[in-house]
């Protein structure tokens, strides 16, 4: 874990050197917590995931679905995955709507996919990576790991969209975009959303007097 972690520090301040900002502006407020002459880690989370290959009954001579996960983008800042090496399923897409392979990886690489809030601290210069999940022939496992800011952080923009020296490059994007999406800077409540959407069912059972919105903002249901 901690390896990993290094190497999301990392990514992280060079993201920082290449849009002229200040790495420890970024790693000394929001990703440390100060406790006496001790740091509190960044608030960060991981997962074993396991897509099993498609069912081979059929309904309506279709299979059962064609996708293990939907499209979507990650609501934190970065995810950093160690995937299968021999089966992959892992597509990303491009700023032109193209969908493409991710081919399976050897143990000592990570995929990295940005998040909803490198989008936030960009303004925009860093989107959010759309990606999804095919369903594979053969079973496949995936261990992403969700990077974030401390938990209580409030992410803003720390880029000037008028810098002189970054080539902004957004003509012609047609990436995948879910409709309705508030992006929330607080690392938090961005997140809460996620799980909220990911486990609705989980959300439902334990959380009866909050309810999701569309567009993805929780509240507290009001009394009928």
């Amino acid at each position: 874990v901690n390896g990993v972690l290094t190497v999301g520090d990392q990514l992280r301040d060079a993201l920082c050197v290449g849009m002229g900002i200040d790495p420890t502006h970024l790693s000394d407020k929001m990703f440390r917590k100060k406790s006496g002459d001790e740091q509190e880690p960044n608030f960060w989370s991981m997962k074993l995931v396991s897509y099993p290959p498609p069912a081979k009954t059929t309904i309506n001579n279709e299979s059962d679905t064609e996708y293990g996960v939907g499209a979507h983008a990650d609501s934190n800042f970065l995810t950093m995955i160690l995937q299968d090496d021999k089966n992959s399923g892992l597509q990303v897409q491009t700023i032109n709507g193209q969908w493409i392979d991710v081919p399976p990886t050897p143990a000592n690489v990570l995929i990295c996919n940005i998040g909803e809030l490198a989008q936030i601290f960009s303004g925009g210069y860093l989107m959010a990576t759309p990606h999804r999940v095919l369903r594979p022939q053969n079973s496949r496992i995936s261990i992403p790991m969700f990077y974030n800011p401390k938990l209580d952080h409030v992410m803003e923009c720390m880029l000037n969209p008028e810098a002189e020296d970054l080539t902004w490059n957004r003509k012609g994007q047609n990436q995948w975009l879910r409709k309705e999406n508030t992006l929330m800077g607080s690392v938090g409540e961005n997140s809460f959303k996620s799980l909220a959407r990911s486990h609705a069912e989980v959300f439902k059972r334990h959380h009866k007097d909050l309810q999701i919105l569309s567009d993805g903002r929780i509240q507290l249901r009001k009394n009928t």
